[in-house]
């Protein structure tokens, strides 16, 4: 599941802002659809790896909020057409989105060791 959230997040994220932001995304075609999901695989593979220490499944709620939240976030703002720099900003994004991730996995953690107890 968070493979699959991961992959279609970006597209999702740009669908609020209508067809242009979307075709941004989408003119490049298979290429450009394998870009992004390769990139992207830095952060929802870094959500995957975190779910391995858990033992609840309760505990994965910190990091995706936080990790999908700033994906959302930055790939639905992210314009493509203002600056000939800003397709960068796709190989940036997964990386900066690991911060979030870490600081979700270390409240997941605690989260984890609570509901162990209980």
């Amino acid at each position: 599941m968070l493979v699959v959230i991961g992959i279609i997040l970006p597209y999702l994220a740009r669908l609020p802002r209508g067809s242009e932001w979307l075709g941004q995304y989408t003119d490049a075609g298979l290429s450009g659809w394998l870009l992004i999901s390769g990139l992207n695989a830095i952060a929802w593979g870094a959500i995957l790896a975190i779910s391995f220490t858990y033992e609840r499944p309760a505990s994965l709620i910190a990091p995706c909020l936080l990790g999908f939240g700033y994906l959302a976030w930055s790939h639905g703002t992210l314009d493509l057409s203002t600056n000939p720099n800003a397709p960068i900003a796709l190989v940036i994004i997964p990386v900066y989105a690991l911060l979030p991730i870490g600081v979700g996995g270390v409240i997941g953690f605690v989260m984890d060791r609570i509901f162990r107890r209980s």
